[in-house]
């Protein structure tokens, strides 16, 4: 991908050594050449955009003053972390970008050294960069220690200790965690960076006090406050003293605004440079070479624009944050036809918006994610009644139970994913309480191309071991409006879970009964005559098994198929057939561990059922790569293939048993 003749610059990167030799006139063209390298390769691939574009300079400017190989550079969340695997030598593995065999779309440490940590949550970069910083303090102490003492040989000269730089966004800083990493800056006594990319826009508005506070300061100051901003910063960084007047004219124009951002940092006791133009190399080169040695924690705020150099990304961020594949003509973008099936997300935020005409009660809280959880109707129709808490899924757990509590009915709309990192207030807030939160579990199971970092396939486990919780799994988009009538009419927390991906065709919309939800109560929606044993589905793969019971037929093996619905409780129904001695087969697209047919195992257990003729269908218990989401039930085994195979072993073991007695 990268020619000669397209990239002269850039085919000359192989490593960010090849980048340190490029004379700093060559900074600006190669900053050129990355932004129109991803604008290609993400047109052909899809991938994380729109924010990637708007960092080109930063990491350019980052890698030129650092060597990452020695000093550590850790990033929050990853969506913009493209222009640093080129630099790092996986420019050819952009040809497979979050395809199997190919580079991931986020940092991942098996790929390179360059990176610490694998990451896809907001708010970890500031944190683990204050332990890291901790842990080269103690180990440098350690050393000292031992320099003292008498020793027979010479020791070697040890390395110097590495530079850390954290890198997160405005709209990772709001996030709990990074301000708890902040508040523990005081703990570190050496140089720690902590670049904060402003740009203004999270995947949905960044909302919030903090982001207002930003905001509010971008557009309100002059010239002068520039110059002097310029002034206080260069004359307390070593090594510019007194050519601070020279200094101050070459950055004069990268600052942006006065000091006020800096009330809030330093009252957490956090030395606060800039704001900073982040799309000026050179000065950002002149100030990584300045902050890099000061020998305390600091933080540079830098302002970025999203999808900077692509004006279809410069206009519509929130479109370009994630894509798909797309073609570029001219001066449009023509994307790639999508799917004419309803999506799962897009069945829940039509039955919550119409569901809210008629009850008064229902409030919507999402974790900035209202376009990813299908909530932009219900935000237009019903905007007194919808929350954007920001990326903060623990706050927004904690605020569903208050406004539980004075008797309306909240529905928080979060991916399975980011819902992990509120388990406490799930627990502590909602299920002791045993309060009325409905939790719609977007992108549960396998997501595909994001990866390890996205897949939803704990939430089953984390969210079944809470007394008081009720699991339900619509199979279509008829039962995901019953599902939400269900959980809106309880007295307890509820979770629907569904995945990213289109509801079932109508071929199989009609083998889901169109039943209201009882509670633990299952649907046989497919009767064998005589069966040889039963499908249990717990979800949207219900159609697979139902394609499974088909494939069977067709071989003589007749079998029922339940959508059971519920994976607490559990339908004692679905484990009648053991006692008859048949099979039992669970499926369902989450871990191995703690999943659907961990719960039917139990129940079998309790009932002192035979649990040697269950078979369960999960993904095993290990991460899952990025693929296509069909590849990756095909790799975990929970395929209408896999179904088949699973049968007809169970009856050829019961038949070499039989044979035996």
């Amino acid at each position: 991908m990268s020619r000669p003749d397209l990239y002269p610059l850039l085919t000359r990167i192989e490593a960010p050594s090849d980048l340190r030799k490029l004379t700093e006139n060559k900074l600006v063209p190669l900053a050129g050449e990355l932004r129109e390298f991803l604008i290609q390769t993400v047109s052909q691939m899809g991938g994380h955009f729109a924010a990637g574009l708007g960092t080109v300079e930063l990491t350019v400017a980052l890698h030129y003053v650092f060597d990452f190989k020695q000093d550590k550079l850790l990033w929050d969340v990853g969506h913009q972390c493209y222009t640093h695997k080129i630099i790092t030598g996986r420019k050819a593995g952009f040809e497979r970008l979050r395809q199997v065999e190919g580079i991931s779309g986020f940092p991942n440490p098996s790929e390179s050294e360059y990176d610490q940590f694998t990451v896809g949550h907001a708010g970890t970069s500031v944190t683990t960069a204050v332990g890291m910083a901790l842990g080269e303090q103690l180990k440098a102490k350690v050393a000292q220690s031992n320099n003292g003492r008498v020793r027979r040989k010479p020791r070697k000269a040890e390395p110097a200790a590495p530079k850390i730089v954290a890198f997160v966004g405005d709209a990772s800083i709001v996030n709990g965690t990074s301000f708890e990493g902040l508040n523990n800056l005081g703990l570190v006594k050496r140089q720690l960076l902590i670049v904060l990319n402003d740009n203004s826009m999270a995947i949905d508005a960044t909302v919030g006090a903090v982001a207002k506070y930003f905001s509010r300061f971008r557009l309100s100051h002059t010239y002068e406050d520039m110059r002097r901003t310029a002034r206080n910063i260069l004359e307390h960084v070593p090594g510019i003293g007194r050519g601070v007047d020279e200094a101050v004219e070459k950055i004069k124009k990268t600052i942006r605004m006065v000091l006020p951002p800096s009330q809030l940092f330093e009252s957490l006791n956090v030395p606060y440079f800039g704001p900073v133009d982040g799309h000026d190399i050179e000065s950002l080169v002149r100030l990584f070479e300045a902050l890099k040695e000061v020998n305390h924690p600091v933080l540079l705020h830098v302002y970025s624009k999203k999808g900077k150099g692509f004006d279809p990304a410069d206009e519509g961020p929130t479109r370009f944050h994630s894509t798909g594949p797309f073609k570029i003509n001219g001066d449009c973008v023509e994307s790639a036809p999508e799917s004419t099936h309803q999506s799962f997300t897009e069945a829940f935020g039509a039955a919550l918006a119409e569901l809210a005409e008629r009850d008064d009660r229902i409030v919507a809280i999402t974790s900035a994610m209202c376009d990813g959880t299908g909530l932009v109707t219900f935000r237009e129709k019903h905007p007194e009644r919808f929350y954007d808490v920001g990326i903060a899924e623990s706050a927004a757990v904690d605020i569903a139970a208050g406004i539980a509590k004075t008797g309306l009915r909240p529905v928080v709309c979060i991916y399975s994913t980011f819902l992990q990192r509120a388990f406490d207030q799930v627990f502590q807030e909602v299920a002791l309480q045993n309060l009325p939160v409905v939790f719609c579990v977007d992108r549960a199971g396998l997501v595909g191309s994001d990866g390890p970092t996205h897949h939803g396939l704990m939430d089953i486990g984390y969210m079944r071991m809470m007394p008081n919780m009720v699991l339900v799994a619509p199979a279509d988009a008829v039962e995901m409006k019953h599902a939400l009538e269900f959980a809106l009419a309880q007295s307890h927390p509820v979770v629907i879970r569904y995945p990213k991906d289109a509801v079932p065709s109508d071929e199989f919309v009609r083998a889901a009964s169109d039943k209201p939800f009882e509670l633990g109560q299952s649907i046989l929606v497919k009767r064998g005559r005589r069966p040889a044993l039963t499908v249990a589905c717990y979800g949207t793969l219900l159609p697979e098994a139902l394609r499974a019971a088909q494939t069977l037929h067709g071989e003589g093996i007749a079998i029922d198929v339940v959508n059971a619905r519920f994976a607490a409780p559990v339908d004692d129904k679905i484990l009648t057939g053991l006692t008859k001695g048949k099979g039992l087969i669970t499926v369902e697209d989450h871990h191995v561990a703690c999943g659907f047919g961990s719960a039917v195992l139990e129940r079998a257990s309790e009932l002192g059922l035979d649990a040697g003729c269950i078979r369960v269908l999960a993904a095993p218990r290990r991460f899952i790569g990025h693929d296509s989401r069909r590849s990756q039930l095909m790799q975990v085994g929970v395929t209408a293939d896999d179904i088949v195979n699973a049968a007809k072993e169970m009856l050829n073991d019961r038949g070499a048993k039989r044979a035996q007695t």
